[in-house]
């Protein structure tokens, strides 16, 4: 290389070369069982083996397929071949299996397992990794839970294997948080439901093949007592996809979509869980939701963490690296106690949910802490990379426009502390 060429030339991500997880403290290995230290250290390399060298190819041929078809079955067909081939890929390697029983295609490892396997895959950088989460974890949990057993053979096993893609249908134009306004309706006629309704902000509805979904069965009584949980195709007449709703986060992935529902009839044995039983279904749902959202959300703080503090020991200004400046080393300081930190209560609360303690109120006060964490390390991620951190040469961009998600997926900061003040209060008043 000419001296010209050495002298202009940028550091890039390929000069980095720490491998990953290089970052996280001899500290953590005591919240794990050896079992789980043995399942971290494999999910570790089967993410920087298999998913990190995929992750940049996987995001253009879901450009290319956005840029060639226009929104319809065609597209819609190609991007769920890309992403069950990312869930395939997974599963046969073991790792989508935590939350669920050997009976059903899994390894029953518990949430614990999924948090580990959740921060590793996300600290690969693979942007399909938020399918994965969606379609396991808010789209499936509650069959498991409250399905029949023909619902959890029919449905678990394909989706564990990559074949069956699936999400979750709460939010509606007039509804986010407050779902006691719900709006959809669901009517028995003979041995048929039929669904009326709109659901808005539906993460991979675009690509699922079911939907759980969520409406009011009876209008007489208050909504949270007379909700009912459904299993919905997406290819059956009367749903439609009337928008795909493009994000700042992941929006060539995820095909956020607005769906609407004119007289859709699907069978009696659609329903999920008890008849007007959804609210529980709902809230059960959400606690695990919010723990593995949290681990994932880990996962890529922690990579933007570790972009960040090995490019800050490469880039030189003023005759010295920039790490050596107390501006900057004193952010990656500030990073690491808050991913530390973070870690600590995300699996403090995994542990409580696979226990099956009560976990509401520390579910909240984890997600609170963690979306909080997570804005604030890899916003100085982004500061110590500087104007390079802004480009799409390092996964840094992408990390932050995910990060600022978390405060308001599953449920926002301003519903975590009401629900957190909520439980505090009822202890005090008795």
């Amino acid at each position: 290389m000419s001296d010209d060429a050495e002298r202009f030339r940028a550091i890039t991500l390929d000069d980095l070369t720490m491998p990953g997880g290089w970052s996280v403290s001899s500290g953590q290995v005591h919240l794990y069982t050896p079992a789980e230290q043995r399942l971290m250290h494999e999910a570790r390399a089967f993410a920087h083996r298999e998913i990190l060298p995929r992750a940049a190819e996987a995001d253009r041929r879901v450009a290319a397929i956005k840029a060639g078809h226009e929104p319809g079955p065609e597209r819609r067909r190609l991007l769920r071949e890309v992403a069950r081939a990312y869930l395939k890929l997974i599963g046969e390697a073991g790792l989508t299996g935590a939350l669920f029983p050997e009976a059903y295609g899994g390894n029953g490892r518990g949430v614990v397992a999924e948090c580990i396997v959740d921060e590793e895959l996300a600290a690969a950088g693979h942007p399909g990794d938020v399918i994965r989460s969606v379609s396991l974890t808010l789209g499936t949990i509650s069959v498991l839970r409250f399905g029949t057993e023909a619902q959890k053979r029919r449905h678990i096993p394909p989706r564990l294997a990559g074949e069956e893609l699936s999400g979750i249908g709460i939010t509606e134009p007039q509804i986010g948080s407050d779902t006691s306004r719900m709006q959809t309706r669901a009517v028995l006629h003979g041995d048929r439901w039929v669904i009326n309704g709109q659901k808005r902000f539906i993460t991979g509805g675009g690509l699922a093949d079911y939907l759980t979904l969520f409406a009011i069965t009876d209008t007489a009584t208050h909504p949270h007592k007379g909700m009912s949980a459904f299993i919905v195709p997406m290819d059956h007449p009367g749903v439609t996809i009337s928008r795909q709703l493009d994000e700042v986060i992941m929006a060539d992935w995820m095909d956020n979509a607005w769906i609407e529902f004119h007289d859709v009839d699907v069978p009696r044995d659609s329903l999920l869980g008890p008849l007007h039983g959804g609210h529980r279904v709902l809230m059960d749902e959400l606690d695990t939701e919010r723990v593995t959202y949290c681990a994932s959300s880990l996962g890529g703080a922690r990579r933007a963490l570790e972009v960040a503090a090995e490019y800050s020991t490469k880039r030189v200004q003023f005759k010295q690296p920039i790490a050596s400046f107390e501006g900057v080393s004193f952010k990656l300081a500030e990073m690491y106690a808050w991913l530390d930190a973070a870690r600590q209560l995300t699996y403090r609360t995994a542990k409580m949910i696979e226990a099956g303690a009560p976990a509401q109120r520390e579910s909240a006060v984890t997600k609170l802490f963690v979306a909080d964490a997570v804005w604030k390390i890899v916003d100085h991620a982004m500061q110590v990379l500087g104007g390079v951190g802004y480009t799409t040469d390092f996964p840094v961009q992408a990390i932050f426009r995910n990060a600022r998600l978390m405060r308001i997926g599953a449920g926002s900061d301003e519903i975590m502390k009401f629900l957190i003040a909520r439980e505090l209060l009822r202890e005090i008043k008795g």
